[in-house]
């Protein structure tokens, strides 16, 4: 597969604290970013854009010397504008696979990762999630207005692989309509015949937003490093 990843990496970072965006923040003896990328690696990506503050592109380029394949630009505002641009910047066929991750998801399993790449070389799309398994309720204020069929739900995580020409026009039509999404999938989903396979988990995956989940993605990675976690 021919397949490029995208890693979104110009937020501020400002609920997760510190002197450093959490981004560049060590963990496990290595910036945050360059752990997503080591694990994107190693379920075959070869080629990374990396997006980062204007003000961090030459820290952000600092902390991932000596990866290969990594190419560093300047972000946008928005994730959504960090995505086009990093997509711009991106090499690779209207066919090739586009892989957006999370910089702040560094524990992501390769196998999880592996899985997600083939389900969108087959439909064209596919993004990285879990079944809701909470009672979910929708309010109306603060009152309880009705209980939500969970199993109809998904929470998405990252990645999300799409095939490059199908991001390309949901990012161009995003632009066109003035649409702000919450993730690539959410844009993709827009575009009229465009395909977007869930992918179940089967690892933890998560997201640093706060202090505390530092501690948490430390773990996970130390015990897999020390081969006490699947991967």
């Amino acid at each position: 597969m021919d397949i490029v990843a995208l890693v979104p990496a110009a937020g501020s970072g400002e609920r997760a604290g510190g002197a450093l965006p959490k981004q560049l923040r060590t963990v496990c003896g290595r910036p945050l970013v360059a752990w997503s990328v080591a694990r994107l690696r190693a379920a075959g990506v070869g080629s990374f854009v990396v997006a980062a503050p204007f003000e961090l592109v030459d820290a952000m380029a600092a902390a991932l010397h000596g990866e290969r394949g990594v190419t560093v630009v300047a972000g946008g505002s928005t994730r959504q504008a960090s995505v086009a641009l990093a997509l711009a910047a991106a090499a690779g066929a209207p066919g090739a696979l586009v892989v957006v991750h999370d910089a702040a998801r560094p524990a992501v399993s390769p196998a999880d990762v592996a899985a997600t790449l083939a389900a969108a070389n087959e439909s064209g799309g596919a993004i990285l999630g879990r079944p809701v398994t909470d009672t979910v309720k929708r309010l109306d204020g603060r009152v309880v207005a009705a209980t939500v069929d969970r199993s109809t739900l998904f929470r998405a995580e990252t990645p999300q692989v799409f095939r490059r020409e199908v991001l390309e026009r949901a990012l161009a039509l995003a632009t066109s309509d003035r649409f702000l999404g919450t993730d690539e999938s959410s844009l993709v989903e827009r575009v009229p015949g465009a395909r977007v396979v869930a992918v179940a988990a089967r690892f933890p995956n998560p997201k640093v937003t706060f202090e505390s989940d530092f501690a948490r993605v430390e773990a996970l990675l130390a015990a897999d490093a020390s081969g006490g976690a699947a991967t």
